[in-house]
């Protein structure tokens, strides 16, 4: 410590106890009580006492009404999936969630940590959703038929008892290339987030709902694909044409009924009140400094198993990667293609083309990114074959070029007006001064600014999941609902996400470099000595 500079010794210290902070938040009881001292909380057994507290829902389902109707004063919060409301319960940001009876009995194969109330909070059924067009009326009460037929002949039971036995050994997806497609393909809005009716094994759709969904489509002589999206938009998709039909635990109410048709109910479920296991009971003592340690370590190796080791799980990460870097990259090159192209148009001695271009960029700049995506995906390509990572490539192009177009214009316009009459002097025309004189020197002052812009690119691709595409953070969602981990996934995605902005960076830095038009003219001057 001695040969340390006293600036290092402050910082080292400030990393250590960053350090021990986090292990104490880790290991802190669920009332600011140290776990280690073996002192847990009042057992909670009512809805009564959950009254004022902070209670978790997910988006887009019902789950709020039936928290309201039960427990007196609640502050509700919303989450996009089962994954994201455990990690809360987990970490205090709340104190209960709502969420399917079958769904929190899977969180408990899963994490030991969790439990719930043993009375419902409502019951209800579960259907699949259909568009209100004349197709998916047909294929609503075709589907309504299999559904009576499968409950007589014992389907249903014998599905039940394969997703809901615990025996993980016969889970397995459907074989979806098996089917024969001879009365075409069925397109399935999903919300692989929701086990044990939507989920992933293998890297492949499967669960309660994705079974229901293949026996109907063999007997009927359909194809099945299975697309995934956040359980908000799953209606969405359907009522726009965009899918046949939708499942994943959907809840038959009236307001939804109103917009599309529901199939005769497959599942009789009831909605809980999620806890953690130590609110119904006292919680048992954590052991020594050093237990704690070798059982962090323990529970850092077992989500490092289960995050990228089973099912091959590295693979659909992998993928996640592929998809990111393709959409970057394309909205990228486009983005800049345009970018320059409306910098071109502002040069123009046009009053009609500088206005157009304004109110371009300014609209562009006004909407939010995701809100841009949604309307490209349900609106304008809603009734078009243009595949999802086309679309996210579209709009982002366009919020690209509408940030870059600026940054370009900017660094033009930074450039003296004298540059431009010495070239025109010269005898070189008005492009030859700008391509030849102008845009470099702008481009020297731009590009660090453009630099970043990139970087933003890359991060912002991670709400594409809104518009059904599996990038790296979707897939993170995925792998999260499936194991029930949040400390791999998020940590891996987030240090994915560092390395490739960082080799980006390097990358970018490097062509820039290499064209940088005073490097060039160094060069030349160097072989002409």
């Amino acid at each position: 410590m001695k040969s340390l500079k006293k600036a290092d010794r402050i910082i080292l210290v400030i990393l250590i106890l960053i350090a021990a902070m986090i292990i104490y938040f880790l290991y802190t009881g669920t009332d600011g009580q140290d776990a280690a001292s073996g002192e847990g909380t009042a057992a909670a057994r009512t809805f009564a006492d959950y009254a004022g507290k902070r209670i978790g829902s997910a988006t887009g389902t019902t789950y709020d009404q039936s928290i309201l109707a039960n427990i007196e004063d609640p502050e509700i919060l919303y989450f996009s999936s089962y994954g994201d409301m455990l990690a809360a319960l987990l970490t205090n940001r709340i104190d209960a969630f709502c969420a399917d009876e079958p769904a929190v009995r899977y969180m408990m194969l899963q994490n030991d940590g969790v439990s719930f109330l043993p009375e419902r909070l409502e019951k209800y059924d579960f259907a699949f959703a259909f568009a209100k067009s004349p197709h998916g009326r047909d294929l609503c009460g075709q589907f309504s038929e299999f559904i009576r037929e499968a409950e007589k002949d014992g389907t249903l039971a014998e599905l039940d008892k394969k997703w809901f036995g615990g025996d993980e050994g016969v889970l397995a997806p459907p074989d979806l290339n098996s089917l024969s497609a001879e009365n075409g393909t069925l397109k399935l809005a999903a919300d692989l987030n929701t086990p044990p009716f939507m989920y992933m094994i293998n890297a492949k759709a499967a669960g309660f709902d994705a079974d229901t969904a293949y026996l109907f489509c063999q007997k009927y002589g359909y194809g099945l694909e299975i697309i995934s999206y956040n359980f908000d938009a799953i209606m969405p998709a359907v009522q726009s044409g965009l899918c046949d039909m939708a499942a994943c635990s959907i809840t038959i109410t009236e307001e939804r009924a109103q917009s599309v048709n529901f199939s005769e109910p497959y599942y009789h479920a009831g909605a809980v009140l999620a806890v953690k296991a130590s609110d119904l009971g006292p919680e048992d003592a954590q052991g020594s400094p050093l237990s704690i340690l070798r059982s962090l370590a323990s529970a850092a190796a077992e989500s490092f198993d289960k995050t990228f080791l089973r099912e091959r799980r590295w693979k659909l990460t992998l993928e996640g990667i592929g998809v990111t870097c393709l959409i970057t990259l394309l909205s990228a090159l486009f983005g800049t293609l345009l970018a320059f192209l409306i910098c071109m148009f502002r040069r123009l001695d046009s009053c009609l083309s500088n206005r157009i271009c304004d109110i371009y960029v300014k609209v562009l700049q006004g909407t939010p990114l995701v809100v841009l995506l949604m309307i490209l995906y349900y609106l304008v390509f809603a009734r078009t074959s243009v595949d999802s990572v086309a679309i996210a490539v579209i709009g982002f192009t366009l919020n690209f070029a509408a940030y870059v177009s600026e940054i370009m214009y900017s660094g033009i316009k930074s450039i003296d007006s004298g540059q431009r009459e010495a070239a025109l002097a010269l005898g070189f025309t008005e492009n030859q001064a700008f391509f030849r004189f102008i845009f470099p020197q702008a481009a020297v002052q731009f590009l660090p600014v453009y630099l970043g812009e990139i970087i933003s690119l890359l991060k912002s691709t991670s709400i594409v999941g809104y518009i059904a595409i599996q990038d790296l953070t979707r897939i993170s969602d995925i792998i999260r609902s499936r194991t029930y981990e949040p400390f791999f996934p998020l940590i891996s995605t987030a240090l994915i996400y560092f390395l490739l902005a960082w080799l980006l960076t390097a990358l970018l830095k490097y062509l820039f470099k290499a064209v940088n038009p005073r490097r060039t003219n160094r060069r030349k001057e160097d072989s002409v000595k």
